[in-house]
């Protein structure tokens, strides 16, 4: 299995924040993968990795976080991988507020601590599985054969 080399957990969420060029052009954008440290965002014609820029998120209470980026990766016309340079553990307790903000919002289940170090091998994962219905027959079908109770 794959080795994990991220050093801050992800969060899949769609997060709209304002993106704002060296040279003060600034438009919207959409965050689809944050964590504590940096970014997946929407794809950008004029940024390259190297490049720095702000971004803009919402906060809960309607004020806006602007954080310090530079483009790392490119995928040509997918997105751009984003690190905040410069980020203080006080910019970091905001992001983590954002992301939970915006897991409540979506009705999702369990809110895992931002500040978390993912796992560096997949076997050792500890999040919930999303189980399939045929994994969850087999399991119950083993369960009955051995003669275990249900639980």
């Amino acid at each position: 299995m794959s080795i994990n080399q991220r050093r801050h957990l992800r969060f899949s969420l769609d997060i709209p924040a304002t993106l704002v060029s060296k040279y003060g052009e600034s438009h919207q954008t959409l965050l689809q993968q944050i964590s504590i440290g940096g970014c997946f965002t929407d794809w950008e014609e004029n940024l390259y990795p190297g490049d720095e820029f702000r971004l803009e998120i919402e906060l809960p209470n309607r004020n806006k976080l602007p954080l310090r980026s530079k483009a790392i990766y490119r995928f040509e016309d997918t997105g751009i991988g984003v690190r905040f340079i410069d980020i203080t553990e006080f910019e970091q307790e905001l992001i983590s507020t954002i992301i939970n903000a915006h897991m409540i919002s979506e009705g999702l289940p369990e809110y895992p601590d931002p500040f978390d170090v993912p796992a560096k091998f997949i076997e050792d994962d500890q999040s919930p599985k999303i189980k399939d219905r045929r994994r969850e027959r087999e399991e119950m079908l083993e369960q009955a054969m051995a003669g275990e109770d249900a639980a």
